[in-house]
């Protein structure tokens, strides 16, 4: 009797779901994808200072936030010239663009920006996340 009716609750949860209004079923996961941000000296990097002394703390608490919202995979100084780069998730371009756009080193002009959408197709052992579109199989854009 019991499993009789556990397999009735089972069959009545399931016909639910798919017989449900489409405006009551959960949405798929947005489709996220990678673009790599280049930073380069703006018009109000101080030159002959090094990056550790520019105006870039402001810039540095923005990454750690959307590091910690999920939103940044990586950011940092290149270690070679002036500059750095970051990657960061984003459901579109235009998304992507207002991440940089906010950017308190590019609103004060230390830094410009430079944005790229980024797939990556051959991947190490330190795997980077995959965006929802490569789960998929849909390479599109």
């Amino acid at each position: 009797m019991a499993r009789s009716i556990l397999w009735r609750t089972i069959f009545a949860a399931v016909a639910a779901s798919i017989f449900a209004p489409m405006h009551l079923r959960a949405e798929p996961p947005a489709v996220r994808h990678l673009y790599v941000v280049e930073y380069k000296p703006g018009s109000a990097w101080q030159a002959g200072l090094p990056m550790n002394k520019q105006a870039l703390g402001p810039h540095a608490s923005y990454w750690k936030h959307l590091a910690a919202e999920g939103r940044a995979i990586g950011a940092g100084p290149y270690r070679d010239v002036d500059g750095g780069m970051a990657i960061v998730t984003a459901a579109t371009f235009d998304e992507a663009r207002a991440i940089v756009a906010s950017d308190p080193a590019v609103t004060s002009n230390v830094f410009v920006a430079d944005l790229h959408e980024w797939s990556p197709l051959i991947r190490g052992v330190a795997d980077l996340p995959r965006p929802n579109h490569e789960k998929s199989g849909d390479a599109g854009h």
